[in-house]
């Protein structure tokens, strides 16, 4: 079996025993069905991996059917759909209840790290809808006087004193606002580095460091600091089981949860979340079973309740602002149980470029509306004491969570249209809490819901449903307790794919498979949720740095002269007596030829003679104001113009181009002068096809060899990596390239066999210059009908790169992804100007195109390109045409470059591929094999 061959592989590159919940490795969470079956578990592993190199060690004593299987030393380079169908594989042959990958789940965003990511793409993109612009209110206690927690220290002047907090986070650093005398560093642990010293190393390769410090400031720092917490005399005990609350691994804070129960904590405050975990449920049920009061962020900037705040026995904390509304990135469902502040919540902060000086400032974030709430309940314990609080839930015959969720709820301050189907029974109330007397708690857990307060029901419902079905096994065709942990990745997957600035946030560019066993169960609930990808790309293209556009959108619109120089000057005066005449000629022309080969709809149609009929208004706005002087419907039409007249995308048929089509803007000599040349070049261009889905482009660059981008090659592959950085990939079953035009049938459709070599480094969410995007295919050369396509020549001179010059792109455009078609004025969503585009141009998604532009930053001119192997160019990619060749306007068109990312409207950015080959990033003996010219 495949996926177990996989699995070996990892075995052979171990480096042997550690029971050290290590982050970043390759894990899974083994369910036994009989705690009796431990002693011959690691016979059974070694007889199916055929070696011993693996470990194996229990979860924890109080879990005795949680056995845990690592492989210290092999980093985590396997994608999450892979290792979920290497657990079902798992299932299946140790005979398990469940087995649950660490995957790295990245559903709990964190704006608040924003301070450390700067202007990083992926903080640009979710600061369009998670952070709010409002400033932090002047009152640093603000957010304690929200929930009236100074009121309630009247009522109750112990503060929470005597009550131990524990805390799974990144740990805890010093700070002036944290007494160390509150910390119990005697009950504190370090799960994933295998001691009792939970400090935060605040390493600045972690996105968030500090994040432990800043939750725990907001739970105990004493009231003589510049904040407080909520409980002011509480203990916390720090407890280390992350080195990012963005990257969720469900094993060490199951372990985490453990160790709270064993340190006899009180309350257990989770500040992070992520796809359901059998172990970590596991864990909760033991807490609560023990006593313990625990809560959990219910997450933000995805929209739904992450877990565990979305299980029913955890106090789900969603979060507002100082004036009681939402806030902005709040998670909401009805599994959230209250309310508390999340926007500028004043915070005790470390980062690792402070000098050692720790800082007060406003954050946001559902971390730290649970940090308050976990404070006021260590109020409540202390008010009415521990010994009280659980003789009374005994006499109930309820736990004490339940008990607290009873008094919490009904105390709740609820403002008017409160919406507590969304965001829970109201806001903290610490002061009414602590009045409520514990014989006086009704015996219900929820406040009833008006139904005025009951919405229609939230896009990302099934989302929902498929977390509270995995949780509460709720279809019993279904084997939720095997398949609970997989069903919630692929849902929020589909969810985060199908939405523009939530894709940031997926753990893997390429659209996830079903494991065998799921697709074979294929529940419903799951189904639905799925369709929220459908109209998203098969894979991701990594998102490149935000960068103001430098085009001179008028020189690309307005009508030239033969022989005269294309400045922005001149181009005004053309546009001046007959010129604007002609642009509005040529664009009637030229849309006419689109409608006559691309088809119409009257949707079409419209879209069409709205660009004809304002053409002019638009473009006088342009001359007069700029771009961003123009409202989104001006900047579709000026995209228009400038792909009808200046930077084009034509369709490939047959080799060739229209040549009616080329008449019509500023690339027709050119073109003209290219096309003996064309059929060649664009014949050695394919489709990568991943099961038929279209993943990239790819182009035949020596014998039996195909380039194309590593993040690709990460979509069709797996990679298990040795601990001296030798790679071997393992390509995923019918993966090819097809050179077809339009990407159909099998005549031109060829196997890839193997990755040959690619980049070293993972290719991120983020474009990182110093990385390189590129990877080789080893191809079969001949199938049943032909021979592979001869490579056209690779531009050898690093030199030619460094030079501004006519270029253009043959490739596949994919569906878009979506933020990439981002409007870079921030005005309009990207949806609305994709389909306006594709409406307008009748683009065929997944078929062959040839946009020409030019070299707008030549190699080593771009900031930040230390190897002088990016270039950026202005040519219309259409954005998700990841591996396409960029070529030279030259005889015989040779290929200059290797497309790997783009912003419509903004740049493109390729590598060098001379410049490539002289870094010897990629083995010598490799690139000598390539069609150098």
């Amino acid at each position: 079996m495949a996926d177990l061959d996989i699995l070996r592989a990892v075995s052979d590159v171990c480096q042997g025993e550690d029971p050290v919940l290590r982050p970043g490795i390759i894990r899974f969470q083994l369910e036994l069905k009989d705690a009796s079956k431990t002693g011959r578990l690691r016979k059974d592993i070694k007889a199916l991996l055929g070696s011993g190199r693996f470990s194996l060690a229990p979860l924890g004593s109080l879990l005795p059917t949680f056995q845990v299987l690592q492989f210290p030393g092999v980093a985590r380079t396997i994608s999450p759909d892979r290792l979920f169908a290497i657990s079902d594989a798992l299932v299946d042959a140790l005979d398990l209840v469940s087995c649950t990958p660490d995957i790295g789940s990245t559903l709990y965003a964190e704006p608040d790290a924003r301070t450390l990511r700067g202007n990083a793409p992926e903080s640009v993109a979710l600061d369009a809808f998670c952070w709010s612009q409002a400033p932090a209110p002047g009152d640093p206690r603000w957010s304690v006087k929200a929930v009236r927690a100074t009121e309630a220290w009247a009522i109750s002047p112990k503060k929470g004193q005597g009550v131990i907090v524990a805390q799974p986070d990144t740990g805890i650093a010093s700070h002036p606002d944290l007494d160390v005398e509150a910390i119990r560093f005697d009950l504190a642990a370090d799960i994933i580095g295998g001691d009792k010293d939970p400090t935060d190393p605040l390493d600045p390769t972690f996105a968030n460091p500090g994040h432990g410090t800043a939750t725990g400031s907001v739970v105990i720092s004493r009231a003589e600091g510049s904040m407080v917490g909520s409980a002011p005399a509480a203990s916390l005990v720090p407890i280390r089981c992350t080195t990012d609350v963005k990257i969720l691994d469900g094993t060490p804070v199951a372990a985490a949860i453990l160790h709270a129960v064993t340190a006899k904590a009180d309350i257990v405050t989770m500040s992070l979340g992520g796809i359901y975990s059998r172990s970590i449920a596991a864990a909760v049920g033991v807490a609560v079973q023990a006593g313990l009061i625990v809560l959990a962020a219910a997450g933000n900037c995805v929209g739904f309740v992450v877990y565990p705040a979305s299980d029913d026995r955890v106090i789900g904390v969603a979060g507002v602002d100082a004036s009681d509304k939402p806030w902005k990135g709040t998670s909401a469902g009805p599994s959230v149980t209250i309310a508390a502040p999340a926007e500028n919540v004043y915070v005790a902060r470390r980062t690792p470029l402070d000098g050692g000086v720790g800082t007060v400032s406003g954050g946001q974030g559902t971390s730290f509306a649970v940090a308050t709430t976990a404070g006021v309940a260590a109020l409540w314990i202390a008010r009415f004491g521990r010994a009280k609080i659980r003789a009374e839930a005994k006499q109930r015959g309820v736990s004490v969570q339940e008990l607290f969720r009873s008094a919490l709820t009904t105390t709740a301050r609820r403002p008017l249209r409160w919406n507590s189907w969304l965001h829970g029974a109201g806001i903290v109330d610490a002061a009414a809490l602590l009045r409520l007397s514990l014989s006086k708690i009704p015996r219900g857990s929820e406040a009833p819901i008006a139904p005025e307060a009951v919405p229609d029901a939230p896009p990302n419902v099934a989302v929902a449903q498929v977390f509270a079905e995995a949780q509460g096994q709720g279809d019993e065709r279904t084997n939720w307790a095997r398949f609970a942990g997989e069903a919630t990745f692929l849902a929020a997957d589909a969810w985060r794919r199908g939405d523009a600035g939530r894709s940031v946030l997926l753990e893997s560019p390429a659209r996830p498979m079903l494991s065998p066993g799921l697709a074979a169960a294929a529940p419903a609930v799951l189904k639905r949720s799925l369709n929220y990808a459908n109209s998203a790309p098969h894979i991701l293209s990594p998102l490149p740095p935000p960068s103001p556009s430098r085009r001179q959108a008028l020189t690309m619109i307005a009508p030239f002269r033969p022989g005269q120089e294309s400045t922005l000057a001149t181009a005004r005066a053309n546009l001046q007596g007959t010129g604007m005449r002609d642009l509005q000629d040529l664009v009637e022309r030229a849309l006419s030829q689109i409608e006559a080969e691309s088809g119409t709809s009257p949707e079409a149609s419209t879209a069409r003679r709205d660009v004809i009929n304002k053409t002019e208004d638009i473009v006088r706005t342009l001359v007069t104001g700029g771009e961003a002087s123009l409202p989104i419907e001006g900047r579709i039409i000026v995209e228009a113009l400038i792909r009808l007249k200046g930077r084009p995308a034509f369709k490939v048929n047959g080799g060739a181009i229209s040549k009616s089509q080329v008449e019509t803007t500023d690339w027709a000599a050119a073109l003209f002068a290219a096309e003996p040349f064309l059929p060649a070049l664009c014949a050695t261009v394919g489709r990568i096809d991943l099961n038929g889905d279209h993943v990239g482009t790819g182009f035949v660059s020596g014998h039996g060899l195909v380039t194309t981008n590593r993040h690709v090659a990460e979509a069709i592959a797996d990679l298990v990596r040795s601990s001296d950085g030798v790679d071997r990939w393992f390509l995923r079953d019918n993966v090819s390239i097809n050179f077809d035009d339009r990407g159909r049938g099998n005549e031109k459709r060829f196997k890839v066999r193997e990755i040959v070599a690619a980049g070293s480094a993972h290719i991120g969410e983020s474009v990182d210059f110093a990385n390189l995007d590129m990877a080789i295919l080893d191809v079969e050369t001949e199938n049943a009908t032909g021979k592979l396509p001869k490579a056209v020549g690779l531009i050898k001179d690093p030199d030619e790169a460094t030079l501004s010059q006519d270029v253009a792109v043959v490739g596949y455009p994919a569906r878009p992804d979506l933020a990439a078609l981002d409007d870079p004025s921030g005005k309009e969503s990207a949806e609305t100007i994709g389909r306006r585009l594709a409406v307008i141009f009748g683009l065929d998604y997944g078929r062959k195109y040839f946009s020409p532009g030019i070299i707008d930053q030549p190699a080593g001119k771009i900031r930040g390109d230390g190897r002088g192997w990016i270039i950026t160019h202005d040519a219309t990619t259409l954005a998700g045409s990841s591996g396409s060749s960029v070529l030279r306007f030259t005889d015989g068109l040779p290929i200059l470059g290797l497309h790997f990312a783009g912003r419509v409207m903004t740049a493109n950015y390729a590598h060098s591929l001379a410049a490539v080959a002289q870094s010897e990033v990629l083995p010598g003996g490799l690139t000598s094999r390539l069609n150098w010219v």
